[in-house]
């Protein structure tokens, strides 16, 4: 091939590697966009679900720090380490019920000692109050509560040695239907 004195410019072979290349970008250009768009649904729903997750065991810690004091509620058989505000049974399905009295605003400046209870319905975890029942986890499927006293985790519906000790914490584990463990550790 000859070149002109004054020419310039692509051969058309040139051309073609260039326009190749630039599909080439292109397409992988394309698959990840497609990637990111796929993964932007599934993390918003992760998202949506941790920031349930968050709020019922805020919910949970927050009724456990309000509590009624032991001075203020009347002796009932409970755990011997827990606070007396606090009871925890176990429903038929093995799932723990959590029970706390705690005080509530009922107007200005007046409060008033109300049952707050956490169980495991199919829906998933529910808080009942008084005045109705609130779904604060959907999903879930069991729930156990497990009480630190002594240095030692006990299980309250099991049968063992106590310690002489009162509860330091609370361990709630929350299990939902796709097989994750939830857990949260409450001072009392």
């Amino acid at each position: 091939m000859t070149h002109l004195p004054g020419a310039k410019g692509f051969t058309l072979i040139e051309m073609l590697v260039a326009i190749t290349l630039v599909a080439l970008l292109g397409v992988i250009s394309w698959r990840g966009l497609s990637f990111v768009a796929d993964q932007r649904s599934s993390i918003e729903q992760q998202t949506t679900e941790l920031a349930q997750l968050v709020r019922a065991f805020a919910q949970m810690e927050m009724d456990v720090a309000e509590r009624l004091p032991d001075i203020a509620v009347p002796a009932r058989a409970t755990t011997p380490e827990l606070p007396l505000a606090v009871s925890i049974a176990v429903d038929g399905n093995g799932s723990a019920v959590l029970e706390v009295l705690r005080t509530v605003t009922t107007g200005a400046l007046e409060l008033r000692p109300a049952h707050v209870l956490y169980r495991v319905e199919p829906r998933g975890l529910v808080r009942s109050t008084g005045t109705g029942d609130v779904l604060v986890l959907p999903g879930v499927s069991r729930m156990q509560v497990r009480v630190n006293a002594g240095g030692f985790w006990l299980d309250p519906s099991a049968p063992a040695v106590r310690p002489f000790a009162r509860a330091g914490a609370l361990e709630i584990v929350v299990n939902d239907r796709d097989g994750a463990r939830y857990v949260k550790v409450i001072a009392l």
